[in-house]
């Protein structure tokens, strides 16, 4: 079989494809994707009776880590026509695609899986969770209170307001997580052209003239909320946001909050707290130097990765207690020093509970002189 990336003009020559295999989506949605999501993303299929029969897509986030900025691609629409599965084509998709990631330095991928099954033979372990619940509509402290200092204002969000918006967000974000995709004003327009193409918008919350939180909404039989970004102290304007929505006390989902519940106990009939996305650490010393190090450390790793031939070695990781650097070295085979890349990928994540196999003691006591990664926030969905 042969791996083909398609050239920009052949993209839409998977659209058929995706249509049988993901019949859920709509027809409004594709075209969105079609029209602004291939714009930059990467393809990747195998042909056979001069057919596009399995097909993998890259679409491209700059990820912070940190401080540190990358380009990462999220894996979407792997896919496979009925009579052309178990032929081994999804795994060298997969591969293909990881390797050409791998040759840019991307420090990881990541995806929402269908089932935690299929990708956890490539490496794959899941990152991170999502908190949400359904939360009901509620008028109190909204534009109907008569304490004119607790007014929240709702209003649409349009293109102009793109840039504010990406700065509210980066603003929120960069106090609480550590691996989110990067906010720019094209960030966000193309995330209301996206929520349009699903009968929604970027909901935008005021109290006294100043963006207090967003939100984006959907609606398919009833409407939902993702990514409800909301500053402390202000968690009760999501319950007023449900109002405003739905123009009524309707309960509705509203996943990916950065919020604590407690103050809208009331208002939160239902929560759930769910692995959404799973990642595999790509190229090592890129992600190694965009971790922040406990203290002061001179120590070796010995990695074990399947697919990736490069990170198959002895890397060695040093660090003044500010930064880390990261030389590499032929393998010499130390089984003190041994470990997977999916027990590296939880590790530096800081996925609880750990599930792979046992560290030895002195290799687990040098990898917790590394800060993980644990504080990840990614709410992508295309």
């Amino acid at each position: 079989m042969e791996v083909r990336m398609l050239q920009r003009e052949e993209h839409g020559r998977t659209r058929e494809l995706w249509e049988r295999v993901f019949a859920e989506d709509t027809k409004e949605f594709l075209d969105y994707y079609y029209t602004v999501k291939t714009l930059d993303n990467e393809m990747y299929v195998i042909e056979q009776e001069h057919q596009i029969c399995s097909m993998i897509q890259l679409n491209p986030y700059e990820m912070r880590i940190n401080d540190s900025e990358f380009l990462t691609h999220y894996i979407i629409a792997v896919a496979t026509e009925e009579r052309f599965r178990k032929r081994g084509f999804m795994g060298a998709l997969l591969q293909a695609s990881l390797k050409k990631m791998y040759d840019r330095k991307e420090p990881f991928t990541f995806l929402m899986p269908a089932a935690e099954s299929i990708y956890h033979p490539y490496d794959f372990r899941y990152i991170y969770r999502q908190r949400g619940g359904k939360v009901c509509g509620s008028k109190e402290r909204s534009v109907f209170h008569e304490l004119q200092g607790n007014i929240y204002e709702m209003r649409e969000a349009s293109e102009k307001d793109c840039r504010k918006l990406a700065e509210f967000a980066e603003e929120i974000l960069r106090e609480s997580y550590q691996v989110v995709a990067v906010r720019t004003e094209q960030y966000y327009r193309r995330m209301l052209a996206e929520q349009k193409s699903e009968h929604g918008g970027i909901g935008m919350i005021e109290k006294n003239g100043k963006l207090v939180g967003s939100f984006f909404f959907a609606k398919e039989e009833t409407y939902e909320i993702r990514e409800p970004l909301l500053k402390k102290g202000e968690e009760e304007a999501l319950p007023q946001a449900v109002f405003w929505l739905t123009k009524g006390n309707e309960a509705i989902f509203c996943d990916g909050w950065n919020l604590d519940v407690h103050n809208i106990k009331k208002s939160v009939t239902e929560e759930r707290d769910r692995p959404l996305i799973m990642a595999r650490l790509l190229y090592l010393p890129g992600f190694f130097e965009s971790l922040r190090p406990r203290t002061t450390f001179s120590f070796t790793v010995e990695v074990t990765d399947p697919i990736l031939e490069e990170n198959n070695r002895r890397f060695l990781l040093e660090s003044d207690g500010t930064k880390i650097a990261v030389s590499t070295a032929a393998k010499e085979n130390d089984t003190d020093r041994q470990i997977s890349i999916a027990a590296l990928t939880q590790i530096l994540f800081g996925w609880v509970p750990y599930t792979e196999e046992k560290l030895p003691e002195v290799l687990q006591k040098d990898l917790n002189k590394i800060e993980p990664a644990d504080g990840v926030f990614l709410n992508e969905i295309v």
